[in-house]
């Protein structure tokens, strides 16, 4: 959602012209994301940033928070034509009602869901609840 500000940092950025100039590859990414009621940062240790269609892929430990829920993934993809976020890989949700552990969880920023998913049928989403 382009009218929602954010800030990207890395520790270090560079561009391979000769596969797309519009794309930053980073190290150390650190997002920032001001939302209407909350702020949610992601850090990764490596991504690539699209800075002509605002497209963010986050890589290797990533963490999402936004201060009540944390997520733990290797891959988070952050569109800026879609209103949800993309996490897979090992994928760790925890917030006060419990914690979800799947291989893909899509977080919808419009209606404030997930939807989980394992990539095999055999498996299944592991969740623990906390009343």
């Amino acid at each position: 959602d382009l009218d929602k500000p954010f800030t990207i940092k890395s520790k270090s950025a560079y561009i391979i012209e000769s596969i797309d100039p519009n794309l930053l590859h980073m190290e150390q990414m650190h997002v920032t994301i001001f939302l209407k009621n909350r702020t949610v940062i992601i850090t990764s240790d490596k991504g690539r940033y699209n800075k002509y269609n605002y497209n963010i892929y986050f890589e290797k430990n990533v963490v999402a928070t936004d201060g009540e829920t944390e997520i733990l993934a290797e891959n988070l993809d952050l569109l800026s034509t879609e209103d949800s976020a993309t996490i897979y890989n090992n994928v760790y949700l925890t917030d006060s009602r419990g914690t979800l552990q799947a291989d893909r969880a899509l977080y919808d920023f419009t209606t404030k869901f997930y939807k989980i998913k394992m990539d095999s049928e055999s498996e299944r989403v592991k969740v623990k609840f906390i009343q």
